[in-house]
């Protein structure tokens, strides 16, 4: 009954939409005065397609290119391909998509789609109850979309690709960690969200709705959005999916906790 409500409610919010080893002991500092946010930061966004990046850009450039099975990394191949297009095509030959090649790609998306952020669904006053049903709803909302390595949506999404947009519809931003370092393929952003000092830690056995959930050792791996009753939705390939907690064997024994319990004394945006 409790997955069926959270999916229920994703279908009204989809129509909607526009645009390691165990961790440390249990926390649980007071929130920042402002943690709820009413805006999240526009995105710079816009970048050039090269092997720097991966994300929506690298998988569209691939799929309008027929190239398969390269999982979003823009490797020699793909950079070979997009040359032969780019010469095919009376375009500067560089092997790197600027926004000249993009458009001849026809890929059917913008080429500044990587600004793409979910924007917080409700008040930063609304109750904590609230902010998690809308990271919640906003996740469950994307089951059923590919997976897309370095995703940040709207038209895929990786793991940890999920969770950042689903803390931004419950208005939550994390220091550092953003959509613009997301697509970098350097950067880790599951490690990043286990290890955030701006999130309490708290056992796994005593997880809550909202809570973030890990596996991978010794370097975290994967990260999935609890939904309660032993239940995450996360992104795995082929396709995001909602799945049992226990599905990919025992997670990390600490979660992370987006939403704490101690309301924000400040609500103002950051």
């Amino acid at each position: 009954m409790f997955l069926r409500g959270v999916l229920a409610a994703a279908h009204a919010v989809q129509a909607q939409q526009v645009s390691p080893p165990a961790g440390p002991a249990s926390t649980t500092p007071t929130p920042p005065t402002s943690w709820y946010v009413a805006t999240v930061p526009t995105p710079t966004g816009c970048r050039e397609v090269g092997p720097e990046i991966a994300g929506v850009k690298v998988y569209l450039v691939q799929q309008a290119l027929g190239l398969v099975g390269h999982r979003e990394r823009y490797d020699d191949a793909t950079a070979s391909a997009v040359r032969a297009f780019q010469r095919s095509h009376a375009l500067p030959v560089t092997g790197r998509v600027d926004v000249s090649t993009w458009d001849a790609l026809g890929t059917g998306q913008p080429f500044c789609v990587d600004r793409f952020v979910v924007q917080p669904a409700l008040a930063p006053t609304a109750p904590r109850a609230a902010h998690v049903a809308a990271a919640e709803r906003f996740a469950a909302a994307q089951v059923g979309l590919p997976y897309v390595w370095g995703g940040a949506g709207p038209v895929g999404y990786d793991c940890s690709g999920l969770v950042l947009q689903a803390l931004h519809a419950g208005g939550v931003v994390v220091a550092g960690i953003t959509v613009d370092r997301h697509v970098e393929v350097d950067f880790a952003t599951a490690a990043a969200l286990y290890t955030a000092p701006d999130l309490t830690q708290a056992p796994l056995a005593e997880r809550q709705p909202g809570d973030l959930v890990f596996w991978g050792t010794p370097t975290v791996t994967h990260v999935a959005l609890y939904l309660g009753d032993d239940w995450i939705v996360e992104a795995v390939r082929p396709q995001l999916r909602t799945a049992s907690l226990w599905t990919r064997g025992d997670p990390l024994p600490m979660v992370a906790r987006p939403f704490p319990a101690t309301p924000p004394r400040d609500p103002s945006p950051r």
